[in-house]
């Protein structure tokens, strides 16, 4: 019977062994570069961070705010006292964009502007501005315009009786 020396058992397992390393350097076909399957290869593009511009889902109006920012009671009649809210949801990501409300009252008469810089880190935000003022205001129809970063993002109009 014929015995192995430790050196050709050595040897026939080293050969096992780079065969299929020398098999699996497969010759790309494009350039005829060798590609190392052992080398680091880029990741797959869902593992970098994904972010989406910024952009205006929603403006709601209404009385009162949750403390989740959203809106106790949605409406669009408004007493002559009531403290009107606009809730505008955002979705995506923006290092210092701007949000912008223009209330204006009938023919285009402007109310009250007001604007706040923003930094949402993804996902749907929301903000919030608001209309107040300590004596009655006029009967009649208003307007809240939202701007982002100086362009209409939407408007919603509602009426004081």
């Amino acid at each position: 019977m014929y015995r192995f020396s430790s050196v050709t058992r050595l040897r026939a397992l080293s050969l096992a062994l780079l065969i299929p390393v020398a098999a699996c350097n497969k010759k790309d076909a494009s350039d005829g570069a060798y590609t190392d399957p052992g080398a680091s290869q880029p990741g797959p593009a869902a593992t970098m961070p994904v972010t989406t511009a910024l952009r205006v889902n929603d403006i709601e109006i209404g009385k009162g705010l949750n403390t989740d920012m959203t809106l106790k009671d949605q409406t669009d009649d408004f007493k002559v006292r009531d403290t009107v809210y606009a809730v505008v949801e955002t979705e995506g990501a923006s290092t210092g964009a701007k949000l912008d409300a223009k209330w204006t009252f009938q023919s285009g008469q402007t109310v009250s502007e007001s604007s706040q810089t923003i930094s949402p880190t993804g996902g749907e935000t929301r903000h919030e501005f608001h209309l107040q003022k300590a004596s009655a205001w006029p009967k009649g129809d208003y307007k809240v315009e939202i701007m982002l970063d100086g362009t209409s993002a939407g408007t919603k109009e509602f009426s004081i009786k």
